[in-house]
């Protein structure tokens, strides 16, 4: 299991020993360590003996102790913090902790903040990274959000996970570009990672003479992909290039997605495809190892579910049969019971995620990965297909007993 570690520094000793006390008998307290301080002196003398030490996955710092380390390198270190406020500081939001709320809140919102150690996966042979596809006949399902929530669970459970969206029209940026211009990870290079990779991997089947085959994955992502404090994955910068993406053909996909497996540094590919039937959309159901397939209950989203899967079963019947085994179907957006008939006797539905109505109204992006609600039964859906994909990898030989997923 992986530990975090977090400073905490207040001037209020009996604030600490009550935030430490809870911390030791808190369910999550074994998965996070605290080094507390109550003076300036000792918590600036820690931060500087660092250099050469693991760094904290988190500060979390009243003002006096915050801003004097943050003006002192403390901005620069790249670790995340928290100013612990009374609400009267000017910081942004998403950076403020109020100090008085429930002790159980308070360690949801330090968890979410921490920097997850980035988990190198040594690819061993007989065991793969497990693809996730999100899916949905209709637009506006809510397939993106849900994509998140499912990236930034498994990031925070200890995977090392990848975001990955193909929609020809990313609908993922509002919510990543924040997150990602704040880490100062915006270059040139950055921005152009995916189309890189895409270049890269048509060179390398053009090369090969076979199609399909990409280069030697053997160097993995590293100079294409970025890193996601808030998501806790790896995401590309999305491509501002339309164009690239309407001319994937299911084989351009199908590489993508086999190259990001293969190169043997993420537990889990999170797949965030488009609604419509393209060669994106194709490439995904062939690769994918398992498949979160949205619905809405309303007439429209029951019908094109029920279209697709019909569409699907005439053309390819094989793949039809294939993609029905490894899809879980959810409703999302549920409001207490399902009240539209299912489109086809041999569909059925395997959960549901709730309808969050104060996203109607989002004016800051963060938010919307910020629903304690939406997280719980995000994090039960993550771990029914991960238990799912454990037992199919085992089945297939693919990895050895005992290697198993947990959440």
């Amino acid at each position: 299991m992986i530990v975090l570690k977090a400073v905490l520094a207040s001037k209020d000793r009996e604030y600490i020993s009550a935030w430490l006390d809870f911390v030791q008998g808190s369910p999550s307290g074994s998965s996070i360590r605290f080094t507390a301080f109550s003076q300036w002196e000792a918590f600036r003398d820690h931060m500087n003996e660092q250099e050469g030490r693991e760094l904290p996955d988190l500060v979390i710092a009243e003002p006096e102790f915050l801003n004097s380390w943050l003006s002192h390198g403390g901005e620069t270190s790249g670790i995340p913090w928290l100013m612990l406020s009374e609400g009267l500081d000017e910081v942004d939001e998403d950076k403020r902790l109020m100090k008085y709320q429930p002790l159980p809140t308070l360690m949801d919102a330090v968890l979410n903040a921490c920097r997850q150690p980035r988990r190198k996966k040594t690819h061993r042979p007989g065991q793969e990274t497990l693809s996730i596809g999100v899916v949905s006949a209709s637009g506006g399902s809510g397939k993106t959000a849900v994509a998140m929530h499912m990236a930034k669970q498994l990031g925070l459970a200890g995977y090392a996970v990848l975001y990955l969206n193909l929609e020809t029209l990313d609908s993922s940026m509002p919510f990543l570009e924040k997150g990602l211009s704040r880490s100062g990870q915006r270059t040139l290079d950055a921005e152009t990672g995916l189309s890189r990779l895409l270049y890269d991997l048509k060179v390398g089947r053009k090369e090969s003479g076979k199609q399909g085959q990409a280069q030697s994955s053997s160097k993995g992502v590293d100079g294409y992909v970025l890193r996601h404090e808030v998501l806790k994955s790896d995401v590309f910068w999305p491509l501002s290039n339309r164009k690239e993406l309407l001319q994937m053909s299911r084989e351009d996909t199908k590489s993508l997605i086999r190259y990001l497996a293969d190169c043997g540094q993420y537990d889990v590919l999170i797949l965030d495809g488009d609604s419509g039937w393209d060669g994106r959309s194709e490439g995904i159901f062939d690769a994918a190892d398992a498949f979160v397939w949205l619905v809405e209950d309303d007439i429209s989203s029951m019908h094109r579910w029920g279209q697709w899967i019909q569409h699907m079963e005439r053309t390819w019947p094989d793949l039809h049969e294939s993609v029905l085994d490894r899809a879980r179907f959810i409703v999302n957006k549920y409001r207490d019971s399902v009240i539209n008939a299912l489109p086809r006797p041999d569909l059925h539905l395997d959960a549901v995620l709730p309808y969050i109505p104060s996203w109607k109204q989002l004016s800051q992006e963060e938010v919307m990965l910020s629903s304690p609600i939406f997280q719980r039964e995000v994090k039960r859906l993550c771990a029914m297909i991960v238990q799912d994909g454990e037992e199919e990898l085992k089945q297939t030989g693919r990895i050895q007993k005992g290697d198993g997923w947990s959440l």
